[in-house]
């Protein structure tokens, strides 16, 4: 089996795919999705295997407001939890309760590390 990326539409990508922020270069894997928010992880570099970094796409984007250079259009930001992170199992548990707790109001994207999503790849397996 060997694997090909594409890219693809934001409506083309569901949980359990790989994706990539296209220029960069590390593959994602998504864990959590709605028709507004997709939420990624992948493996910390230089970390013990297991700890994750995430990542939250807000496909709605900024329309009319921009910050650190990002913004009008679809941006990717970590959630705003002042001196701590979102807890995130080595499976991927806790990032499924991170797209309820954005539409509650309860916890917002972080302006401070912002950035854009110019296109999303799909890694697609052959």
């Amino acid at each position: 089996m060997s694997t090909t990326a594409a890219p693809q539409t934001a409506e083309d990508v569901k949980v359990g795919d790989q994706i990539r922020f296209d220029p960069d270069r590390p593959w994602w894997t998504v864990r959590d999705r709605d028709d507004r928010y997709i939420v990624a992880t992948r493996q910390q570099p230089f970390a013990p295997k297991g700890d994750l970094l995430y990542t939250v796409v807000d496909l709605t984007g900024w329309q009319d407001y921009t910050y650190n250079g990002a913004g009008n259009g679809i941006v990717r930001s970590s959630l705003n939890t002042l001196g701590g992170g979102w807890s995130i199992e080595a499976d991927g548990t806790g990032s499924e309760q991170i797209i309820p707790a954005l539409r509650s109001g309860e916890w917002e994207l972080s302006r401070r590390r912002v950035v854009n999503v110019r296109s999303i790849t799909k890694r697609v397996s052959r």
